[in-house]
């Protein structure tokens, strides 16, 4: 992605998010976990950049982080949880992401970010793809797949990207149509 569509994305994203949780309580009858679609402050997109690329994050993630941060959208489906840079820093210098799957697949992979049913979203460095990672042992850096523990979620990053935002979208309209029915309109 473009940083001018990564800018749009960013403001559809945060205006999305605020209006899901605004009509959240009224349609399920508990209140939302904390939604949050983040920039990265002004001047420190560089820097954040050159201390992934040293931790051998994948160049689409480069131009993400570059420019924007966490996402956090706890409510939406089973959740995704999109690391902020140093999350993502500290989470593969700690060892708790995988660079490298083997097993039903093999390939370099760059992790960023997890479900609510505690899978992960990695990006292939071969094909570019984002594979959703469910069921394997992570030995180090190394995550052994079984055979059904792995599937695309999109071709793409920015492929990604554009389905949280669709699903986002049809969640928002589903409360409003929710909303216009309790109120018999």
């Amino acid at each position: 992605m473009h940083l001018a569509d990564l800018r749009k994305w960013y403001e559809d994203m945060d205006l999305l998010a605020d209006e899901f949780v605004s009509g959240f309580e009224a349609v399920h009858g508990y209140p939302p976990g904390e939604h949050t679609v983040c920039r990265v402050p002004a001047g420190e997109g560089p820097g954040l950049v050159e201390a992934l690329a040293r931790q051998g994050v994948a160049g689409p993630l480069l131009e993400y982080y570059g420019h924007l941060g966490a996402v956090e959208l706890p409510d939406l489906g089973n959740g995704i949880w999109i690391d902020d840079a140093s999350s993502l820093i500290a989470q593969v210098a700690t060892g708790n992401y995988p660079n490298r799957l083997t097993g039903a697949i093999d390939d370099t992979v760059s992790v960023f970010a997890t479900d609510g049913g505690g899978g992960m979203y990695a990006l292939s460095h071969a094909s570019g793809c984002v594979y959703h990672l469910t069921a394997g042992s992570l030995t180090g850096s190394i995550f052994e797949l079984e055979e059904s523990g792995c599937s695309i979620a999109a071709e793409d990053l920015g492929s990604l990207l554009g389905q949280l935002h669709a699903s986002l979208t049809v969640a928002v309209d589903a409360q409003h149509a929710a909303l216009r029915a309790a109120h018999g309109r």
